[in-house]
């Protein structure tokens, strides 16, 4: 392996001496990562495909819509909640990508504490949704200050005297089925922060495995299907404000995808941990 002179320096800086030894550590590294994502491919590769697949046909359905939204009426009602829509939709497919890159690595915990984000963009695009054009609107006049819930006060559902409004309070009053969720937030939430619960009960942790600072596949299953149900759901809230039949094509060509998407993920972690049954 060759350094530059820069780097050699740094290295005699910091007080290394057998050099040599640690940039074979360094290759050492890259070959077990290597031939864990090999390994990674070979058991997990048909439901990555998939996963892949899906992110393809949101993001064209994305495109396409965006552009069909143009084509209409600048002032027609709804345009504040497409915009704020539309934004939240995006961040959340890019956050899709992310979630996928660390699920492909063998980063579990990190998939999963990401997801945390995605689906705390789904909570506010429901909340939006919900109270409309006005709530939109603040919540875009918003993003040139430092105000995180408070635009959510226009909704009117908080009493006036509320001092700040919190993501907990937006949350009891989106339309969506948070009850479902709750105990996967909560996991995710112990996964983000520095909880003993995301400490010593880590998802990428199996058995009495203890995967502390290497890759691991286990746990991956997870974060991969609660993405791919999160980016479907914050683009179908999305789509639902002019509806477009183009669209709608896509978005029902995503969800048969999604469903298979979930029966083979599950199927491989079954397949590969017998024991979790």
């Amino acid at each position: 392996m060759q350094i530059d002179g820069k780097i050699q320096k740094s290295f005699e800086k910091a007080g290394i001496k057998d050099i040599n030894a640690l940039l074979l550590k360094v290759a050492k590294n890259r070959a077990e990562e290597a031939a864990f994502i090999k390994q990674f491919d070979e058991s997990w590769g048909s439901a990555y495909l998939l996963s892949e697949c899906f992110y393809i046909i949101i993001s064209e359905a994305a495109a396409h819509y965006a552009e069909y939204v143009s084509g209409l009426e600048t002032e027609s009602a709804g345009i504040n909640t497409y915009n704020a829509l539309q934004k939240l939709q995006a961040r959340a497919t890019q956050q899709y990508l992310e979630i996928m890159t660390l699920v492909k690595n063998g980063f579990s915990d990190g998939a999963f504490a990401r997801w945390r984000s995605m689906y705390e963009l789904s909570i506010i695009s429901s909340f939006i949704l919900k109270f409309g054009d006005t709530v939109a609107e603040e919540f875009i006049k918003a993003s040139q200050s430092e105000d995180r819930y408070d635009w959510a006060m226009t909704s009117g559902v908080f009493p006036e005297t509320k001092r700040h409004v919190t993501f907990g309070d937006i949350l009891k009053h989106c339309d969506m089925d948070t009850e479902a969720w709750r105990d996967d937030y909560t996991v995710a939430n112990q996964t983000v922060h520095a909880s003993p619960q995301g400490t010593f009960g880590r998802l990428g942790e199996h058995g009495g495995d203890k995967n502390e600072t290497t890759r691991t596949d286990y746990g991956i299953a997870a974060p991969a299907i609660h993405s791919a149900n999160t980016l479907a759901l914050i683009s179908s809230m999305l789509f639902s404000l002019f509806p477009e039949e183009k669209t709608m094509d896509k978005m029902s060509s995503a969800a048969e995808l999604l469903d298979d998407l979930i029966d083979l993920y599950c199927e491989i972690h079954d397949r590969l941990y017998p024991e979790d049954d």
